[in-house]
């Protein structure tokens, strides 16, 4: 009985120091996890704040990116087409919308537009959900689709552009551009007003028609 009583203590003992063991190795790791996860939430903590300096210099970005668009647009539909930097405006209004698009601005800030050019040939192209700037109208929203490609007279009594070409194909003695817009209630109608003056909105539809012109100066074609 003693000896028994001898090897349970021995393996009691054993245990203990088994148990101690593996306690003092689970204590060990639960400090490094510990201290670990100190570091990551130290790094997380950084990386959040870069984040949120990254953002505000992007947004800062986009609202510069935006006041320049604004003004290059403003000066687009009032310069002269007779101007040699109206050319040159037009390509660069252009080129700065696709590059600010590329930046991802939010979605609830620009406007979506859909626009039908008629060449008159049996080609027709559809620019639809074009994204364009709240406030623009359908000459300014025209020079940015065709980037550039946009040939007009300049009304300065007016106010006005005359388009007189697009991508190339020119206005003639028998043929001309006219626009159109769209309602679901009358469908397309001739534009009461010139582009310069009809504002473009969200969910818009617009289009462009090459066709012949009557003596009555209306057009012998419908989108």
């Amino acid at each position: 009985m003693p000896k028994l009583q001898s090897g349970l203590a021995v393996v009691f003992a054993a245990l203990l120091v088994i148990s101690a063991t593996a306690g003092a190795y689970y204590y060990q790791e639960y400090r490094q996890a510990s201290q670990t996860g100190g570091v990551y939430a130290g790094e997380l903590t950084t990386a959040t704040s870069r984040y949120a300096s990254l953002a505000a210099g992007y947004n800062s970005s986009l609202a510069l990116d935006n006041a320049t668009l604004s003004l290059l647009a403003g000066t687009v539909s009032a310069i002269n087409t007779s101007l040699p930097i109206y050319g040159q405006a037009s390509v660069q209004l252009s080129q700065l919308w696709a590059s600010y698009l590329r930046l991802e601005p939010a979605s609830s800030s620009l406007y979506s537009s859909n626009i039908l050019i008629d060449f008159g040939n049996g080609t027709q192209v559809w620019h639809n959900g074009t994204r364009v700037q709240p406030g623009w109208n359908m000459y300014t929203e025209t020079v940015v689709l065709t980037q550039g490609r946009l040939q007009a007279v300049w009304y300065p009594a007016y106010g006005e552009h005359l388009i007189s070409g697009i991508d190339g194909v020119q206005n003639s003695a028998t043929m001309s551009w006219f626009l159109w817009t769209f309602a679901p209630s009358s469908s397309w109608q001739t534009a009461q007003v010139g582009a310069d003056e009809l504002p473009v909105y969200n969910g818009s539809v617009f289009a462009w028609t090459y066709c012949a012109v009557s003596p009555s100066f209306t057009p012998e074609c419908t989108p």
